[in-house]
């Protein structure tokens, strides 16, 4: 039906079907544009829940690290055992149940469980194997079972030879001794603040409060045969 106005003509059927398209545009804008909020939303919820686990993921305490490191190498150390001597062991089996063990505490933590600290400050597990060795020698005195607590903790000397540090353990005489060691079963004690040089002595080094600590935390758990404490060489007995 069309109308004359002035001279003017209007199709009221067509201004009709005019604003009918012009909603469904708003109509379809909206829905784009509410679209779009989601997505920019859901974009920001999954960047904050990677962070999260980012940061969860950061956050694992480097004393239960060095526990499952230690975890590894008794699994190893039995292994290879087992191939020396023929005797039979379910490595596979070892494995997937440290596997089963971590996943779980894993689904433990992810409910907001947080599991037991260890213990605070450095535990012995933290010390890599090589430098362990170092320490239990400079410490054997602290040990009941050798009937020989009254010997204080040994020093140690570094030197350079060929190029490279080698480190000597002191005498009685309070001099080096024949026997070196690389430096790398001596200079990460330094870092781990167990070691330290001598203010009156250059290239001598000694046990700090912390390593005569732990040394002795040691040698309790060596002379009460603590089944946990660990190997000292992945080699077989």
């Amino acid at each position: 039906m069309s109308t004359s106005l002035g001279g003017q003509t209007s199709n009221s059927c067509g201004s009709t079907a005019r604003r009918g398209r012009h909603v469904e545009d708003h109509t379809s804008e909206l829905a784009v544009r509410s679209a779009m909020e989601r997505f920019i939303i859901w974009k920001a919820l999954n960047a904050h829940a990677k962070v999260r686990v980012m940061a969860r993921q950061k956050s694992i305490d480097p004393q239960r690290r060095a526990e499952f490191k230690e975890l590894a190498r008794e699994i190893i150390s039995k292994d290879r055992a087992a191939k020396k001597y023929g005797a039979s062991q379910n490595t596979i089996g070892e494995i997937e149940r440290a596997l089963k063990q971590a996943f779980l505490d894993g689904v433990t933590a992810g409910a907001g469980i947080a599991p037991e600290p260890i213990k605070s400050g450095l535990i012995w597990e933290q010390v890599p194997p090589r430098p362990r060795e170092t320490l239990a020698s400079l410490s054997f005195g602290f040990s009941r079972r050798l009937g020989t607590t009254t010997i204080p903790p040994r020093a140690i000397h570094r030197f350079l030879k060929d190029g490279k540090y080698r480190w000597s353990f002191e005498t009685g005489e309070g001099v080096p001794g024949d026997r070196s060691i690389a430096d790398g079963s001596a200079r990460p004690l330094i870092d781990l603040g167990l070691l330290a040089e001598d203010p009156n002595c250059a290239n001598r080094f000694e046990l700090t409060s912390a390593g005569v600590e732990l040394c002795q935390d040691y040698w309790r758990r060596s002379d009460a045969d603590d089944p946990t404490l660990p190997k000292i060489s992945l080699r077989p007995m």
